[in-house]
């Protein structure tokens, strides 16, 4: 099990996150700056903004994995693996006054300082990684979320934050974050075909994890492939009985794919009334879209009234496809 660690960054839902990943003891290179860790494992722990998504490891492991290892790089990484990121900052930056160029605290402090959203540190850590262990993985996108989130980042940030990534995903394929910010960055930039199939592609990398078949199903909603996209929402309810986005986007589906306000407001009562749904946001956000569908259905009696007096006979083809509003999904999916 003290072996099952190193770690990553990613980006889903507009927000960083921090992935651990499995890896091999370090072993012992010949060549003068080589990365002295392994990075052939599995993904363990994946956290945004602090808040764990998706954990094989839960925080009491972590913690003590932490307080019964001797060895120094393991309780850096339970630090991680916790959550701790001042502890995990505080620890490498002690770790690194003995040991200057240490590639595992100089990762940790990167990730950490990453999750503290300190991303000019961030990337000074990075780039030192770069220079004294060329090859780490975690380097190019960490790079990349500085890029994403430096002040004033504009069109050729965005770009050049997407090659960072690239570059991340393209030289291990055990990287799962950088995939996900590149299948994001997509999304966002307008691109739903590449993250669609980028999504796709780290599906196959982390077990059909529910960020990246999450991040599928959106883009399967932005391409207007909605029957797809149920498919995809339904899948992971069946995983998660209580997930929030699942139930969020099936609404959305239903409302906006198939004009269907009836299966829309079930999905997101169903939410509401999870009491085992502890999101906040996405709370408010289900509250806000229910209370808005429920208007348009039971908030125009004059107009059903006026309906009934004069009533226009509809074609086959307005009967059989449903009415889309312009920009209606857009926003609605832009909202999370």
């Amino acid at each position: 099990m003290l072996k099952q660690v190193v770690l990553g960054l990613c980006l889903i839902s507009l927000n960083a996150c921090t992935t651990l990943r499995g890896t091999d003891s370090p072993s012992s290179e010949s060549r003068k700056g080589a990365s002295k860790l392994s990075y052939n494992k599995t993904p363990i722990v994946q956290q945004t903004n602090g808040r764990n998504i998706m954990r094989k490891l839960d925080r009491d492991v972590w913690v003590e994995i932490r307080n019964s290892t001797k060895n120094e790089h393991i309780k850096l990484y339970g630090a991680m693996g916790a959550g701790e990121w001042d502890v995990a900052i505080a620890d490498a930056h002690a770790y690194l006054q003995n040991r200057p160029q240490d590639e595992v605290a100089m990762t940790v402090l990167a990730i950490s300082l990453a999750m503290k959203k300190n991303f000019s540190l961030s990337s000074y850590y990075a780039n030192l990684l770069n220079q004294y262990h060329p090859g780490n993985p975690e380097v190019n996108n960490i790079l990349g979320l500085a890029l994403m989130n430096k002040p004033g980042a504009n069109y050729a940030d965005f770009q050049a934050a997407k090659q960072a990534f690239e570059l991340a995903f393209d030289g291990s394929g055990q990287q799962i974050a950088s995939g996900l910010n590149l299948a994001h960055l997509n999304l966002e930039m307008g691109n739903a075909e590449a993250a669609r199939d980028i999504y796709q592609a780290v599906r196959t990398r982390c077990d059909d994890c529910s960020e990246a078949t999450l991040g599928y199903g959106i883009a399967l909603s932005r391409l207007r492939d909605f029957s797809k996209a149920e498919v995809v929402f339904t899948d992971i309810l069946k995983k998660d009985p209580h997930s929030p986005y699942a139930r969020f986007y099936l609404a959305l589906v239903a409302k906006y794919g198939r004009n269907d306000n009836k299966a829309a407001m079930t999905q997101l009562t169903a939410l509401l009334e999870d009491t085992e749904v502890k999101n906040v946001e996405m709370r408010r956000k289900s509250n806000f879209l229910l209370r808005r569908i429920q208007a348009e259905v039971y908030g125009q009696p004059k107009d059903t009234a006026i309906a009934k007096e004069k009533p226009v006979k509809a074609s086959k083809k307005a009967v059989s496809e449903p009415v889309v509003e312009e920009g209606d999904l857009e926003q609605a999916i832009n909202a999370e």
